[in-house]
């Protein structure tokens, strides 16, 4: 095998899909896929599996992954490695973000990391967070923001700050009176638009809610409820530009209030590269100074946070 079969596969690996990554690397498909049955056939074992939305790795891919990565990365650092200073670190870096917490992060960490180290390079993908829960246990991402992961023995979590959930609706007719607060045994008598997780927190809280639609696309749900379709539960961030443009009305949820968690989750078994402890400090000083300049309503780090 060679150092070009080996940046096909990381890349077809990171990217899912064939299609993708051959336009990433501005290579034909066709010559794409010869490389990647060339190295299979070299290594005796199958790494990828096709299927009709892309491609997903085998146990020996995930495996393969990891010490390719390996490989390129000491390969990408040599040129730092005899240039002293750290703005020449010269490695790469997949950060998986959701869409509201991407939309209010990633822009400011991938400016600084581009200010703090110029030729390293960062792919960022955007996806719910049990995608990028897949992807961090899969290698096609080395560091991801997560709402309310659950406890995986193949990531390693950071919890950063707790952020209030709110119940949105649709906008208020002129002359209507909203309350502000919304308890929840009133959540029962609501036609919701909803993912799992409140759904699992009204149980907690003794509530059975009625789920008409579960849609995990914040955009779509948002969408839906200002054409009336219902309700739905999301981060009081997700939902302030809107309540201030009088498209949907927000009531905070009491008696208890229903808080997320976002963490950083990071892959377990593998040894955290220089670069990824960096953008891990980075991304905790992007999120701190983002609540601290009310960027991020409702949201607390933790360690400050009261409930």
């Amino acid at each position: 095998m060679d150092i070009r079969e080996l940046r096909y596969f990381v890349q077809v690996a990171r990217a899912g899909s064939l299609s993708r990554a051959s336009a990433l690397l501005n290579v034909a498909q066709s010559a794409l896929s010869r490389q990647l049955m060339k190295l299979e056939d070299e290594l005796g074992v199958a790494l990828l599996v096709r299927h009709g939305r892309g491609v997903r790795l085998t146990r020996a891919g995930t495996t393969f992954l990891e010490h390719a990565h390996a490989v390129l990365l000491q390969i990408d650092q040599m040129p730092g490695a005899v240039r002293s200073p750290d703005s020449s670190f010269a490695g790469h870096i997949a950060l998986g973000v959701p869409p509201v917490a991407g939309l209010r992060i990633a822009p400011s960490v991938v400016v600084e990391l581009r200010r703090r180290w110029p030729q390293a390079s960062v792919q960022v993908r955007e996806g719910i967070s049990s995608s990028l829960e897949e992807w961090l246990l899969d290698r096609r991402l080395d560091i991801a923001v997560l709402y309310n992961p659950p406890p995986l023995d193949g990531i390693a979590l950071t919890p950063i700050l707790h952020e209030r959930m709110v119940v949105a609706l649709p906008p208020a007719k002129r002359g209507d009176t909203v309350a502000e607060t919304i308890r929840w045994r009133e959540l029962a008598g609501l036609s919701l638009i909803l993912p799992s997780l409140p759904e699992q927190a009204a149980i907690q809280n003794g509530t059975r809610l009625n789920v008409a639609f579960e849609v995990d696309s914040v955009s779509m749900t948002k969408a839906m409820v200002r054409r009336g379709l219902g309700a739905t539960i999301l981060a009081h961030a997700a939902v302030v530009a809107e309540a201030k443009r009088g498209e949907l009305t927000v009531r905070s949820i009491e008696r208890p209030p229903l808080i997320s968690t976002v963490s950083i989750g990071m892959p377990r078994e593998r040894q955290p590269t220089w670069l990824a402890d960096e953008l891990l400090a980075l991304m905790r000083e992007v999120i701190a100074q983002s609540v601290a300049d009310g960027a991020w309503p409702g949201a607390k780090i933790i360690g400050d946070y009261v409930r």
